[in-house]
């Protein structure tokens, strides 16, 4: 798992140019809850996530050009959203399944996470606690094919 917190884009290019510093990861938190300022696709393609959260809020974050790397990233199989994103409208939200927070009330009252939970052999699940849908499962990745159960590329418009 990565989380680079609010990293900018020029720090965060660093890591990936002229070489990946980082590696490959089974999770991607993304930086700066989404904003455009982070998150270049250089880096987040680098990475090669197969699952990301965006830490986003229903105005803050998410914005669509951000969301599009993400959800664009090679091999990714989910993307959740910790909310509904009001700027991106239907194209730059998952479907709402994956999102924990959809309605924009100020006081964020009732407020719903995205789970993770990691296993000693590697392997994690993410659940939207809103909605109580079957989790996500992720097994890591050995010798270049994943064990487990794998989900898809959900966040697909054909999903």
């Amino acid at each position: 798992m990565v989380d680079l917190g609010d990293l900018t884009w020029n720090k965060e290019r660093d890591l990936a140019c002229p070489a990946n510093k980082i590696g490959t990861v089974d999770l991607y938190l993304t930086t700066h809850h989404g904003l455009d300022r982070s998150g270049p696709a250089v880096l987040v393609h680098a990475l090669h996530p197969r699952v990301a959260i965006m830490n986003n809020g229903p105005k803050k974050g998410g914005s669509a050009s951000a969301w599009q790397i993400v959800h664009d990233s090679p091999g990714l199989e989910d993307l959740w959203q910790l909310h509904y994103a009001v700027d991106g409208g239907a194209e730059h939200n998952v479907p709402e399944r994956f999102i924990a927070n959809m309605d924009q009330a100020d006081d964020h009252t009732p407020a719903f996470a995205i789970e993770l939970a990691a296993r000693k052999d590697g392997s994690f699940t993410v659940t939207n606690t809103r909605n109580g849908i079957p989790p996500s499962a992720v097994a890591l990745a050995k010798a270049g094919q994943a064990e487990g159960k794998s989900t898809g590329r959900r966040v697909r418009a054909d999903s």
